[in-house]
């Protein structure tokens, strides 16, 4: 792979997105436009020429009138634009066009551009696999001119984002779009802007998660899921959460039950075909389908983030959630620790660089981790403990160092914006949180494993810290390392390589818990024993007695 974000997208994958897309050669496909936005190689072209000509030919129309409209396809490298043209033409003389009428037709549909600026014509389908691209690969004046264009995009959203915005701005009524691409826009930050962009007037009628599923031709980081989206809002989303095994083999169950009535999901140009989809949720799920599991789920609502999971986790975190209050209801408290705008400054390992009482002592969590439990690291701290700053002349060793570190610590942005308060750093401490017992959680872990702390060091950016006067820590740390909970974050919180779960607090946010108060003793203390000796299996029996779920299968 040469260029960021391309990957080339496997031949039953491809077929598998057409088919529920409604791009079939039994459709009129002449009668409307298909956009492919990064065509890559031509993984997709291919087979949509194939099925257009298949569709043309019974309709007596395979010429270069009839053809030359049909597709619009994109791409950024002209290398790409130019094997995408050798491979349509191929197909096309197939089919019996002459080299000259297949290169008047290729040249018309593929184009070099950037779809996302580009003067794109309303279409019917809107097909492909957009790249996947970081924000901060994406050149700074780029992104400054996608966030103008486009409603969706931030600074901070990867490039697919506004893929799915240029795309379905370019439906006709009726059409549909169907990509294989990151699912993180159904549970991020960034993604906020495209969820309510979609649930105001667009539908995400399927998605089918298929992270770990060998589904291109490269090894691929990112998890990718087929998300298929039409006009017209409330209509809820048939959801298929596949294993890694899953393959071309498990495609035709999952098609007939994404297939409505003989007509695609994506074809919204018959009621008929939009009430059928919806009282699909009356129907069940196939007990045929194998390497995966089902279930129909709600419309999207607004910027909410939407759970994905194994459809009986989903099941079961939806009860719990009716049952019991939210983490922050229940009485915990959490939050991020202390990023300081510039560490190679501010934060040191040797205790007599400043004054004694600016030395506040931290807690990194990668240092805890890889077995140094001492912990030796602190921050110069150039905050009181009511919040504002001390004043430099009270502490001539404090005002020396930054002094002499001065050029770098007014390149930080937060000290251009703050000019008279320089030396600040990024974030305030909260010096209440100093002598509270807490629970530490890493960013990025396999597992949920909340890490003790008494409050002697004050936790580092790189963890996440949660305090409760309702509960005991140590019983709050068994019901937090359990299977029940460590299922919340992995339901609403995306996922990084080696299915690594992501502990921020946006996603600790969602987990709900038993009031303290409803758990009798005997329970919270073996939660409690069970953190305090990192008993997972011991924590987990636990749990399910504080949320009822004795005897309940899951």
């Amino acid at each position: 792979m040469t260029t960021p974000g391309v990957v080339f997208t496997k031949d039953w994958v491809v077929d598998f997105i057409l088919d529920i897309a409604g791009y079939v050669p039994e459709r009129s496909l002449t009668s409307g436009c298909v956009i492919e936005p990064s065509c890559g190689d031509g993984a997709f072209l291919r087979r949509i020429a194939m099925r257009l000509c298949e569709s043309a030919r019974r309709e007596g129309v395979l010429s270069v009138e009839g053809l030359r409209h049909c597709v619009r396809a994109y791409d950024l490298s002209q290398a790409s634009v130019n094997k995408s043209r050798r491979a349509v033409c191929g197909i096309l003389e197939h089919w019996n066009l002459t080299p000259k009428q297949s290169k008047q037709i290729a040249n018309a549909w593929i184009r070099e551009g950037d779809f996302l600026l580009a003067n794109v014509p309303k279409a019917r389908w809107v097909v492909g696999n957009p790249p996947y691209v970081r924000a901060a690969l994406v050149p700074r004046e780029r992104r400054e001119l996608y966030a103008q264009r486009l409603t969706c995009c931030t600074m901070g959203s990867d490039l697919y984002v506004g893929f799915f915005e240029q795309g379905l701005n370019a439906l006709v009524d009726g059409g549909s779009l169907c990509f294989i691409c990151s699912d993180r826009w159904l549970q991020n930050r960034y993604g906020s802007r495209l969820r309510s962009f979609v649930s105001d007037g667009y539908s995400l009628d399927v998605h089918v998660r298929m992270h770990g599923v060998d589904a291109f031709e490269d090894d691929v980081a990112a998890y990718p899921a087929i998300s298929l989206i039409r006009r017209g809002t409330g209509r809820p989303t048939r959801y298929i959460d596949c294993s890694p095994q899953f393959s071309w083999r498990d495609v035709g169950v999952a098609k007939e039950w994404l297939l409505t009535k003989g007509a695609a999901l994506g074809d919204a140009s018959s009621e008929d075909a939009a009430l059928a989809v919806e009282g699909a949720a009356l129907e069940g799920v196939p007990s045929a389908l194998t390497n995966a599991s089902a279930a129909i789920l709600p419309s999207l609502a607004g910027s909410k983030p939407v759970p994905l999971a194994s459809p009986e986790l989903l099941r079961l975190l939806s009860d719990l959630d009716s049952k019991y209050p939210s983490l922050e209801e229940a009485g915990v408290k959490l939050g991020i620790g202390v990023a300081s705008g510039c560490d190679e400054v501010y934060i040191t390992e040797n205790p007599e660089l400043v004054e004694k009482d600016r030395m506040l002592p931290l807690f990194f969590m990668r240092d805890w981790r890889a077995g140094n439990h001492r912990g030796t690291k602190c921050l110069v701290n150039p905050w009181n403990d009511d919040g504002t700053l001390v004043d430099l002349d009270d502490y001539p060793r404090l005002k020396d160092y930054l002094h002499r570190n001065e050029e770098k610590i007014k390149a930080r942005r937060v000290a251009k914006d703050h000019p008279g308060s320089w030396y600040r750093t990024l974030d305030k401490p909260d010096h209440s949180l100093m002598g509270r017992e807490m629970l530490l959680f890493p960013d990025m872990a396999a597992r949920s494993d909340p890490v003790y702390s008494d409050g002697t060091r004050y936790p580092h950016h790189n963890c996440y810290w949660m305090i409760s006067s309702e509960w005991d820590v140590r019983a709050l740390g068994g019901l937090m390392m359990s299977d029940l909970v460590e299922g919340y974050v992995d339901a609403f919180g995306v996922k990084m390589r080696g299915s690594t779960l992501r502990f921020q607090a946006q996603y600790l946010r969602r987990v709900h818990i038993p009031l303290a108060e409803e758990v009798d003793d005997e329970t919270r203390a073996e939660l409690g024993e069970a953190f305090v000796c990192g008993d997972r299996a011991r924590a987990n029996r636990a749990s399910r007695r504080a949320y009822g779920l004795e005897g309940v299968d899951a």
